[in-house]
């Protein structure tokens, strides 16, 4: 089956559908552990699963979901294997149920896969992804993201990728002003990282420039006073976003977010915020010599130079103040000092942690002491 997605209000109705189309009697079901009920999901699917077998539902896992939950997860699935998997919930439900399906079908040990020292040979059984938050866009991506002793892994694999996703920006109608606030920026960063990534395309710019229009004209409507048509707007941006970085991966401020959700407890959309727009300065300045993208330094400026027009301003500084400016409007701070991080603190944690499988995707080289610079200027 060809990934199938079904957006609007009232998407969720027609989940039976793709259900049938699989052949599905028996469902696992992945989700948040109060989001579920809060969010009106567990009203809305209960129609939607009558009359099949929902052998579990499986929710006891972190919000940054780790290898440990991951194990547990994989026992229930292999207790009652069902059909196909329903993941409802924000990235880390979509992320684990992703790592459970599949990981519950290989002979390799699961530890070994995540830490790429083994990989992914066999598909899982299908799956349909219903997020309920604005943000990570994991139901249009083949990874996802775990922790093993607080390092962060991305595991990837065509495998990953869910078969089917109902986007219905009305599970969004419970999200409070904060988690908005987070997630948007989560999607804002993606697809800005995205746009400059040395694996850009036409195709994957295109995604990416629709949803940065879209973030920037609704996020701060739906974190003060959300409409349908902003709570419309953000899901759809969140959506077109993932299917963006399923072709490129992040790079940068993702790159440093790890280490600042892992070690501090910076919720992942507010991590990648801090920095976004001193990485839009950073790569406004590529040159010859530090270029990393194949097309060239002229290139990268280039592409910099249509981001900074997107975002409305004259030239990058403009740029990256006013995405930390679009961070203050929703509620977020962007210096590590107003979190409570010493410098010191953020020079020792964040720079030897900087996650390499996606800095390495960045247009302009960076260099420890690069990194070093880039902390300071945040704290």
């Amino acid at each position: 089956m060809k990934p199938c997605v079904i957006f609007g209000a009232g998407a969720v109705s027609r989940l039976p559908r793709l259900l049938d189309r699989l052949g599905a009697r028996r469902v696992l079901l992945v989700t948040g552990r109060s989001s579920f009920d809060r969010c009106g999901a567990a009203d809305a699917l209960s129609p939607a699963l009558h009359g099949r077998d929902v052998t579990a539902r499986f929710c006891e896992f972190s919000e940054n979901p780790k290898i440990e939950d991951v194990l547990r997860g994989i026992e229930v699935f292999r207790a009652a294997p069902p059909d196909a998997v329903v993941a409802v919930g924000g990235g880390s439900a979509l992320d684990m149920a992703k790592l459970v399906n599949v990981l519950s079908q290989q002979d390799a040990d699961p530890i070994e896969i995540v830490l790429g020292l083994a990989p992914i040979r066999k598909p899982g059984r299908p799956l349909i992804a219903v997020p309920t938050t604005s943000g990570s866009g994991s139901e249009a991506t083949h990874f996802a993201v775990v922790y093993v002793d607080r390092a962060k892994y991305s595991v990837a694999a065509p495998a990953l990728r869910p078969d089917g996703a109902v986007v219905d920006p009305a599970l969004t109608a419970s999200l409070s002003p904060a988690l908005t606030a987070v997630t948007g920026m989560d999607a804002f960063s993606q697809a800005v990282e995205s746009f400059w990534s040395v694996n850009s395309t036409a195709e994957s710019k295109g995604l990416a420039r629709r949803a940065i229009v879209l973030v920037l004209q609704h996020l701060p409507a739906a974190v003060h006073a959300p409409t349908p048509a902003a709570r419309r707007g953000m899901s759809k941006a969140a959506h077109l976003a993932g299917r963006a970085i399923d072709v490129t991966k992040t790079t940068g401020a993702h790159a440093m977010s790890y280490p600042l959700t892992s070690y501090f407890g910076v919720p992942h959309g507010h991590a990648v915020a801090i920095t976004l727009g001193r990485w839009l300065l950073y790569n406004s300045q590529t040159t010859d010599e530090d270029v990393v993208d194949p097309r060239g330094a002229q290139y990268v400026r280039a592409t910099i130079a249509e981001l900074v027009r997107m975002i409305g301003c004259p030239d990058a500084h403009s740029a990256s103040s006013r995405i930390e400016d679009l961070a203050a409007s929703v509620g977020l701070v962007t210096r590590l000092g107003a979190l409570g991080i010493t410098a010191a603190e953020a020079l020792e944690i964040i720079v030897p942690n900087v996650n390499v499988e996606r800095i390495v995707n960045n247009p302009r080289a960076m260099d420890t002491a690069g990194l070093r610079r880039l902390v300071e200027a945040v704290c």
